[in-house]
């Protein structure tokens, strides 16, 4: 098939005080055997080099990229938003700052698309990779069942894998920048309702561990916990209820939805933190820890986190976690 009869696919990823991990992600999308593509990378007003790494790519004249420069920062939801809205491929590609895709993923999922037209949004295998401690772990999720029901139970794709059309992403009504975090399960429970959800089963993409990223900084992880909470509850009202929970976060916030005491929070928050002493991070386990309620709570994570932070104990430590089910990522 001729280049031109291939869909036009747009690869989306957005920086923010990341420049040192700027080569090895554009270099992985300017190697995509896909040739009708074009990448847009963003940059939300990153006080680092950001700008500069992205001048040298600008310089190459690649006619498939696009560079972005917020003059304010926008924070990723709303620089997304913007992205898409400059976008004119017919599939979106989101790309995480920092990670990395096989020359093959673009053309593996846009294939998948192309021949199941019931298939809005694909995902594929991948693995989570902790660089510092040479840790790499393949994770091999499965949407093609995807239910509303099932979705609503937790979220299938980790969002820097995913491809999707953005036909889907216009019905759906898009990101909602109400969602600071939790804007890619906001979204899919809302693309669920019009298409299918399907996963290439090969490890297409490495996603690359940030503890100062959404998932794992104790002063941005519980607020993640809020939003993943208000998407499961919102998914399971009426169109009329749903819409009148959205006002209320616009109006009043996440707070005013899912309190810092709401015991569901402080369950996952509590996770977050054995999470955390699985990969052997127990200082910020211990930060993360100012969230729960429960002082006996906070001086557990504390007690757990300086029993099993010793070398010794990293084998032991994993075997107790594992049949915890906590395995980190």
């Amino acid at each position: 098939m001729s280049e031109r009869a291939l869909p036009r696919v747009t690869a989306i990823t957005g920086y923010y005080n990341r420049g040192m991990l700027l080569d090895r992600t554009l270099r992985s999308l300017l190697d995509q055997t896909y040739p009708n593509l074009e990448i847009i990378v963003f940059d939300d007003k990153s006080p680092d080099d950001t700008s500069r790494r992205l001048d040298a790519y600008e310089a190459l004249g690649d006619p498939r990229l696009k560079i972005i420069r917020h003059e304010t920062n926008l924070g990723f939801t709303r620089g997304m938003i913007n992205a898409i809205s400059q976008a004119t491929g017919e599939y979106i590609a989101v790309q995480g700052s920092g990670d990395v895709s096989t020359p093959d993923r673009i053309a593996e999922q846009a294939a998948i698309l192309q021949a199941r037209p019931e298939v809005g949004v694909v995902g594929s295998h991948y693995e989570n990779v902790v660089e510092e401690r040479g840790i790499v772990r393949l994770r091999t999720p499965d949407a093609d069942e995807t239910t509303l029901e099932s979705l609503a139970r937790g979220n299938v794709f980790t969002h820097g894998e995913v491809m999707y059309r953005r036909s889907i992403y216009d019905a759906a009504g898009g990101y909602r920048p109400e969602f600071r975090y939790c804007q890619d399960y906001d979204l899919w429970l809302r693309m669920i309702r019009n298409c299918r959800f399907a996963t290439v089963k090969k490890p297409l993409y490495q996603r690359y561990i940030q503890f100062e990223g959404v998932s794992y900084a104790p002063e941005k992880a519980a607020v993640q916990a809020q939003y993943f909470l208000l998407c499961q509850r919102m998914a399971n009202l009426g169109e009329a209820e749903r819409a009148a929970t959205f006002e209320k976060l616009k109006a009043s916030g996440p707070d005013a939805l899912v309190p810092k005491h709401d015991p569901a929070l402080q369950k996952r928050v509590l996770r977050n933190c054995l999470r955390l002493i699985a990969w052997g991070n127990a200082p910020q386990a211990e930060r993360m820890s100012a969230n729960l309620a429960s002082a006996p709570q906070r001086l557990a994570v504390k007690v757990i986190g300086k029993a099993f932070s010793t070398p010794l104990l990293a084998a032991p430590r994993n075997l107790v976690f594992k049949a915890l089910g906590i395995q980190g990522a």
